[in-house]
């Protein structure tokens, strides 16, 4: 094309001295300016939904980390009820089991009482050989554990009346 076919071509152009080729170059550009501009609103609107997304997932994991808290102080005092009351079941257990041992020895001297060696019984006493000859003692105070049958010699100067 010559360029007196452009200035015959072109409708409008003339007065401001374009031609049509570059009127086609400026609508290319408006169009792409027109595209850019919807992209990057299309652009911030996904970058503020994302934003308002995190936003809300930080709402969701504050509340769900204040539970957490919540059902670990719940949990604690939980503990420390269970572990007193264990205490407390530890000592009676402790209590009773002397007490068992404390009458287990009552059964000893029961039976030695009625004649019989508490340690021919069979099974484990808690009264060892030495708790059953004090027990033997206590029945007999009048024996003498060291020398049981020897006589007791006097004289007849030992008393004076």
């Amino acid at each position: 094309m010559s360029s007196s076919n452009r200035g015959t071509t072109s409708s409008g152009s003339e007065g401001n001295g374009r031609s049509s080729g570059s009127n086609g170059m400026d609508e290319k550009k408006r169009r792409r300016m027109e595209s850019n501009r919807e992209s990057a609103r299309r652009s911030r609107q996904r970058k503020q939904q994302h934003l308002d997304d995190l936003i809300k997932e930080i709402g969701r994991l504050t509340r769900e980390n204040e539970e957490f808290g919540k059902k670990i102080g719940e949990l604690t005092q939980t503990y420390a009820a269970v572990e007193a009351a264990n205490a407390v079941l530890t000592a009676e257990k402790n209590r009773l089991a002397a007490m068992l041992e404390s009458l287990e020895c009552v059964i000893d001297i029961a039976r030695v009482v009625r004649g019989g060696n508490p340690l021919d019984n069979g099974i484990n006493n808690v009264c060892d050989q030495g708790a059953v000859d004090q027990m033997m003692m206590m029945m007999n105070p009048w024996q003498l554990p060291s020398c049981p049958s020897m006589p007791i010699m006097a004289s007849s100067g030992m008393f004076h009346f």
